[in-house]
């Protein structure tokens, strides 16, 4: 639906500083937005990892990115010069 872009769209345009916390890879999405705003100190990106056991994220988190995937999404983030925990 686009609405996290429009989102941070409208944050950009106001220059207004934000976290996004998330346990979804699909923040990369919109690394084109976050990465010039991180670089002003206006964004930084949490995402959530319950466990590093793969089966257990899926009884866990089912329809959540796996835990490798999480970790792939955190190196792409802190790569693009994005504060990320």
């Amino acid at each position: 639906l686009r609405l996290t872009r429009d989102l941070i769209e409208a944050l950009r345009d106001a220059r207004h500083p934000f976290a996004l916390v998330t346990k979804s890879s699909g923040v990369e999405r919109d690394l084109d937005l976050i990465a010039p705003m991180a670089a002003g100190q206006l964004a930084a990106v949490y995402v959530t990892i319950t466990t590093l056991d793969g089966e257990l994220a899926r009884a866990l988190e089912p329809r959540a990115a796996s835990p490798q995937r999480r970790l792939r999404t955190i190196r792409t983030l802190a790569q693009a010069g994005v504060p990320v925990g």
